[in-house]
């Protein structure tokens, strides 16, 4: 199995997984790297260095591991907004052209893409035929990458099928992030700045996530396959501020309103997952109460090590 992206949150938790079900495991990753997510099992992987950007370097990594399964993870974050936009297209877009360049000969080859909401823009109960309308450039590269995925699945048979996550969270998530900075500031004993909080996301545990991965990769669909992947129900994210600070104990104050809402901030964004529950066999089975229970343990345990992460 070969893996972009793998340094990151979802690429954190996934490789593991692999590992436990005895795959062996090439991870495509930029010479320099933050490996500290993947430090635990560094000596069970291959690292094969280069940039997804680079046609050459990712023509070279499927070369060298000739993989069955392919998980694509690379992609630039949601936030900050300050990334340049060409950043975003060459990443998300030119990246995952380079990718079925280099395996427009392996039909065999499955491909699962991490897609995004923002693909959609704003809407509630979305489901997978919903008008790409994204508005921001994040959307509109992840909007490019699903459609050549679906292109290069009718013009050359290849096996591809693209998971679009919600809002995923749990462990080894940036501390920049929404979930993880409330907890930290709630441990280090600091009130908590909030925009108005209106904005409605569909949270997804991490390890509900992955399983959905795993399922994707081994589950017979149609190439150009796509499925929502959330928890179905939209959360604002006041209530999820508010629940997380009640979990710990109310140790902090909520300031709703000292942030401003981003001028390009999607208001609402919630999943029909009915797809992925018929077609890949796959349903969240952890709680949102459940799903912050076990990232505030993670970080209460893992404090210092999340203040490195990116």
């Amino acid at each position: 199995m070969l893996a972009t992206g793998a340094t990151g949150m979802i690429g954190a938790n996934l490789v593991p997984r692999l590992l436990r079900e005895g795959r062996e495991v090439f991870l495509f990753v930029r010479p320099n790297a933050n490996l500290t997510r993947l430090e635990p099992c560094l000596k069970q992987v291959t690292l094969l260095q280069g940039d997804i950007t680079d046609k050459e370097s990712v023509e070279q990594a499927v070369a060298q591991s000739k993989p069955g399964i392919v998980f694509h993870l690379a992609s630039t974050a949601f936030n900050p907004p300050t990334t340049p936009n060409e950043t975003h297209l060459q990443v998300n877009a030119l990246g995952t052209l380079h990718l079925l360049e280099a395996l427009r000969e392996s039909p065999e080859t499955k491909i699962v893409f991490t897609g995004s909401t923002a693909a959609y823009g704003s809407g509630s109960g979305l489901k997978e035929d919903q008008p790409l309308a994204p508005n921001t450039m994040l959307g509109a590269s992840k909007a490019c990458a699903s459609i050549l995925l679906q292109t290069f699945a009718k013009m050359h048979g290849l096996n591809t099928v693209e998971l679009r996550l919600f809002t995923p969270y749990g462990p080894w998530e940036s501390p920049r992030r929404l979930i993880p900075s409330l907890i930290l500031a709630a441990l280090q004993q600091q009130d908590v700045p909030l925009s108005l909080g209106a904005q409605q996301r569909d949270f997804v545990y991490m390890d509900d996530v992955i399983d959905a991965l795993y399922q994707a990769a081994v589950t017979p669909v149609p190439g150009g396959s796509v499925f929502n992947i959330g928890s179905g129900v939209g959360t604002t994210v006041r209530g999820v501020a508010e629940l997380t600070l009640q979990l710990m104990g109310d140790p902090v104050r909520l300031k709703v309103g000292e942030l401003p809402t981003r001028p390009d901030e999607i208001m609402e964004m919630s999943a029909d997952i009915a797809a992925a529950k018929d077609q890949l066999g796959w349903q969240p089975r952890t709680s949102l109460k459940d799903g912050l229970i076990k990232t505030i343990d993670w970080l209460t345990e893992n404090r210092d090590l999340a203040w490195s992460l990116s």
